[in-house]
């Protein structure tokens, strides 16, 4: 029946793959979504200005895939990735949307399975689990918890808040677009509050997505300390939005766990910014014991933390 259904389907879906010095990659990835068992596909490479040899490869496999349709963008200069992801959201015509980094690939059947499970289940996002890979193994991270979009109880983690392992309804992606130039926690954003409007997700308990750890990834490493105002900056962000909305009180638990986390680098990173770190957002240092995703050992250390800088000398 599944089949039958895809078989009549003419349902668009539009593929966003950002592009930065991934010469090593991006032929693995491009045909790994070129060569997707479903047909209606829109592909949007973008390149953010890279300056290797990466647009050049690309733009060799496309030639080889005539009958897709498929767009290359390119940055004049270097934007980051939300901005560039946000360019080619701008330009997609897709039903639904899923994004790849262009140094990962995807399972052949990954459009065609997740597709159909949307449109069986009438489902706003589809989640799956992913593969990650080193140069040594692969293993599969699966969801561990029931409701996947519950984002009081849901861990701040990969799995959950990637844009790269769902597919999911255009009109929540362009409605819910990244803060442009704040390059961390950017899928974060986005699908958190994707997940706050209640929409129908389903998990589909099969993993396409080949998530790769060997080096930096080339689109989401920065300094630590960049890192770490990204992420100040977001929390900033999403409370005033969640509080806009009236959402707050809601998702109390989610926006307290989001700025605890935040600011978490001040503390695991040198030099330590104890004082920093207890001033800031200090309401959620009460609930330092709740954050489960957060190894034990690390939320005793945050709680002595929390007790014992007021008595350090100043």
């Amino acid at each position: 029946m599944k089949n039958r259904l895809l078989n009549n389907c003419n349902t668009k879906v539009s593929i966003i793959v950002p592009v930065y010095n991934v010469e090593k990659y991006i032929e693995k990835c491009a045909i790994s979504l070129l060569e997707q068992s479903y047909s209606n596909i829109e592909y949007i490479f973008i390149n953010d200005a890279s300056s290797d040899n990466s647009l050049n490869i690309l733009k060799s496999i496309v030639e080889k895939y005539p009958q897709r349709q498929t767009t290359i963008l390119e940055n004049k200069y270097n934007l980051g990735s939300s901005a560039t992801r946000n360019i080619a959201i701008d330009k997609a015509t897709g039903e639904y949307i899923t994004f790849c980094d262009s140094d990962d690939w995807v399972e052949l059947n990954a459009i065609e399975e997740m597709l159909t499970e949307m449109i069986v289940q009438d489902a706003d996002v589809v989640a799956t689990p992913f593969y990650t890979n080193t140069f040594q193994k692969e293993k599969i991270l699966h969801f561990n918890v029931s409701d996947i979009a519950n984002l009081n109880n849901i861990p701040l983690n990969f799995l959950h808040f990637s844009l790269c392992n769902k597919l999911i309804k255009t009109s929540l992606i362009k409605d819910n677009k990244s803060v442009p130039h704040i390059d961390c926690w950017e899928d974060l954003s986005v699908i958190s509050r994707i997940y706050a409007m209640s929409p129908k997700v389903i998990l589909l308990n099969k993993p396409f997505y080949h998530y790769r750890k060997y080096e930096y990834h080339s689109l989401t490493s920065n300094s630590h300390e960049q890192q770490l105002n990204d992420r100040l900056k977001y929390a900033e962000f999403l409370e005033k939005w969640f509080i806009e909305r009236n959402l707050h009180i809601k998702y109390s638990q989610f926006l307290n766990h989001l700025k605890f986390t935040s600011k978490i680098k001040m503390l695991r990173t040198s030099p330590r910014q104890f004082r920093r770190w207890k001033s800031t957002y200090p309401e959620s240092n009460k609930h330092i014991m709740q954050y489960s995703d957060i190894p034990l050992h690390y939320r005793i250390a945050f709680y002595i933390a929390d007790i014992i800088i007021p008595l350090l000398p100043k």
